[in-house]
């Protein structure tokens, strides 16, 4: 009898390790989340009108763009323009990126008042923020967030977000290379892989900056948020980006020419 108790749990230990190793490692959890973009749309041409609002002090602004995006297309490079729609100063700003699969991504600011296209290369041009206070640089936008390329992932286990079960991803940035964070930590929805909430911490162990996803749904490309709030907390600003529309439909390759920006007649409203 008692041998026989000892083989069921000897086979119950090494059921459940055998589960635990089909579990998902750090690095596939955190493939599956870059594989869905910025955006959300895991391949093809996808069309997303978004809007920001940044509120630095007392001073609120809010911003509207459309994103015009190619992913997951043959061989080339994912690719990515951002049109400015609001506020009227800046309508008709372009910013293309082109990102390939390894390797730094190429990108470019059209400024429709000079008429001029201009390839953003140095280090410091790349890590402008997007919109003043946005808590978003050019180098995230055009990376899409891509934390495997600088960040060596580790799984720290599981928690329930919000009444969302969700993997708990920790990430040290790899030996020799430069990085704004010295840690972040992903929560990533266990169903969707979509992240939950993002946090950022400084050499000293200090909480800089959080990124929360809020108001899930479903529309014709799958499971999104609807707002992303990012806050620094450092200055105090909180910047919120809603996601107004998304859909799947085709796009002029002109859209992805830097040659072809200037051009370009895209409907601003």
């Amino acid at each position: 009898m008692r041998k026989g108790v000892l083989l069921v749990a000897s086979f119950v230990a090494l059921w459940g390790l055998g589960l635990l190793a089909q579990g998902l490692s750090a690095d596939e959890i955190l493939a599956k989340v870059e594989e869905k973009g910025f955006m959300g749309a895991e391949t093809g041409k996808v069309v997303v009108t978004v809007r920001f609002t940044i509120t630095e002090g007392d001073v609120t602004n809010t911003y509207a763009f459309r994103v015009y995006s190619a992913r997951g297309i043959d061989d080339q490079p994912d690719k990515s323009l951002i049109v400015y729609l609001e506020p009227e100063l800046v309508a008709g700003t372009m910013f293309l990126t082109w990102t390939p699969k390894e390797g730094d991504a190429r990108m470019w600011l059209y400024l429709p008042a000079l008429g001029l296209v201009k390839e953003l290369v140095s280090e410091e041009a790349r890590q402008q923020e997007f919109i003043s206070g946005s808590g978003i640089t050019r180098e995230d936008i055009a990376g899409g967030f891509r934390y495997r390329d600088d960040y060596d992932p580790a799984l720290a286990g599981e928690e329930t977000l919000d009444g969302t079960t969700a993997y708990i991803i920790t990430l040290i940035p790899k030996e020799g290379h430069d990085t704004e964070w010295a840690k972040v930590v992903l929560w990533v929805d266990k169903e969707h892989f979509v992240v939950l909430r993002t946090e950022f911490y400084d050499a000293g162990g200090k909480l800089g900056k959080v990124i929360e996803a809020q108001d899930f749904y479903v529309d014709d490309l799958g499971y999104i948020p609807h707002k992303l709030t990012i806050r620094d907390l450092s200055t105090g600003n909180v910047a919120v980006l809603e996601i107004l529309k998304r859909e799947k439909t085709d796009i002029p390759p002109e859209y992805f020419d830097p040659q072809d920006l200037p051009t370009l007649t895209i409907p601003l409203e």
